[in-house]
């Protein structure tokens, strides 16, 4: 619930969105407390439940203040938040507490911009995050915003954008709009790379296996951090540019991008640092770096009665892939190629009632795919979400799934939320990740099978 003041403008801080005179204000200010926790199931596969001790994946607890000021043309928005993560596992935001080995009290300034509507054409300068695309929880054409891959739970897909310090021009029409931003200082994905955090060892590779003179050798890797990766370096010439064109009409909406920047996850490369008296490797370090990037993506969104139909595609030309570490140490290749992606989703909606049902496809190809390239040619996965509401909206029961066809693994997701008040809710839902036939391939979900959860969650609103 947001409450709304009419003030003056006689604060100095107050001239920064409106002019020095006596004019009035509207401020509206919220906040949010939330809680989040995550335990571990017992691999239910192997029937271990004796060896559970319900380990914890994630434990956050934070307070979210929002501020958002309107004076005629003017407004200014700041959304910043404090998080006390009781893992120790990380977080995008800025670490409060000095201890080397565990950090659990963040600040987070997810947003804080100030913006000029001029009728037909607006200004908007500072932190903010836009949604690009219109796929539900997979990224297609959605990369203006770096992400944060540091919590193993989100309230949604949504929840992991991370805000971009930039300045965007639009046009604002009544069919057709149109942005324009430039991001001078570019902001990669946030990778967890804490040593507490679960999903580091699932990311992080902490070793390599490799064939080696007929036989499967495993090397260790080095200890791998943020220092670890090169980023580029903090000038104009350095900076990023995109521009989306979205028109509306009374069939359907359509959206056009495009994008010149760095991409946001880095690309890897294996040193051999230590070998046996053989003149085996039994230790390398690991690098990364960052590289630049194009994308022109489109999306489209068409109402046919209770159902929308949703499509959305993008193309990325010669983006960067990393090479695995027996082409590298081995066969001598460079440690990156340059292969042409296309990614694309097909989704249909249906809204009846209390019901609503998602479904979409999702694929993912490269051209001129190399051998020492771990990743396929083309992948495709398939999701469903089902959810139905109770008691005029308080209480939801939801059951979503998501299948990748290539290995055959799949996560279903379990969960029930309610409402006890306008400003409190709760949330009870469970995460089961499951491998695909193939043991030596779990696939994109198996591989996080022992991260199998019950989660928790708890959210209260003033």
């Amino acid at each position: 619930m947001k409450r709304s003041y009419r003030i003056l403008s006689i604060l100095p801080l107050l001239t920064l969105i409106a002019p020095p005179a006596l004019h009035a204000l509207d401020l509206e200010f919220s906040a949010t407390l939330e809680e989040k926790a995550a335990f571990a199931l017992p691999n239910y596969a192997d029937n271990d439940w004796e060896d559970w001790d319900g380990n914890l994946l994630q434990g956050d607890t934070s307070a979210e203040f929002k501020l958002d000021a309107s004076q005629g043309n003017h407004s200014a928005f700041l959304d910043c938040a404090l998080l006390f993560d009781a893992l120790g596992a990380g977080s995008s935001g800025l670490a409060l507490d000095n201890k080397q080995d565990e950090k659990n009290f963040f600040f987070k300034f997810k947003e804080g911009w100030y913006d000029y509507n001029g009728g037909f054409w607006s200004l908007r300068v500072g932190r903010q995050i836009t949604a690009w695309g219109a796929a539900d929880g997979l990224q297609v054409a959605d990369i203006l915003c770096p992400k944060d891959m540091t919590r193993l739970m989100a309230s949604d897909y949504s929840d992991s954008r991370m805000g971009i310090d930039a300045v965007r021009l639009s046009y604002n029409g009544t069919i057709l709009s149109a942005d324009a931003y430039w991001i001078p200082i570019f902001k990669p994905s946030c990778l967890p790379l804490e040593k507490k955090n679960p999903l580091r060892q699932l990311l992080v590779p902490s070793y390599v296996k490799t064939e080696l003179a007929g036989s499967t050798v495993v090397v260790g890797i080095q200890d791998f951090t943020e220092d670890d990766i090169s980023k580029p370096e903090t000038n104009l010439r350095n900076g990023e540019y995109a521009a989306r064109l979205s028109a509306y009409t009374p069939f359907a909406d359509f959206s056009l991008y495009g994008f010149w920047g760095w991409d946001d996850e880095p690309v890897t490369s294996y040193y051999l640092e230590k070998t046996n008296r053989y003149g085996q490797p039994v230790e390398i370090s690991l690098t990364g770096e960052y590289k630049r990037m194009g994308m022109v993506g489109a999306d489209t969104s068409i109402p046919i009665g209770p159902l929308v139909a949703r499509a959305e595609a993008a193309f990325f030309p010669g983006r960067f892939f990393s090479t695995n570490a027996a082409g590298q140490l081995i066969a001598g290749k460079d440690a990156y190629v340059q292969m042409s992606e296309i990614t694309f989703l097909a989704g249909l909606d249906l809204v009846a009632g209390s019901w609503t049902v998602t479904g979409q496809y999702y694929g993912d190809a490269v051209m001129d795919k190399k051998d020492y390239v771990d990743r396929e040619d083309y992948s495709h996965q398939a999701t469903l979400s089902i959810s139905k509401t109770f008691m005029g909206g308080n209480l939801e029961l939801g059951l979503a799934g998501m299948v990748e066809f290539n290995d055959l693994s799949f996560v279903i997701q379990p969960s029930i939320s309610y409402a006890a008040t306008d400003q409190l809710s709760f949330k009870l839902g469970a995460n089961f990740f499951r491998p695909g036939p193939d043991e030596d391939e779990p696939g994109t979900y198996g591989r996080y099978e022992d991260l199998s959860c019950v989660t928790l969650g708890a959210k209260f609103s003033f």
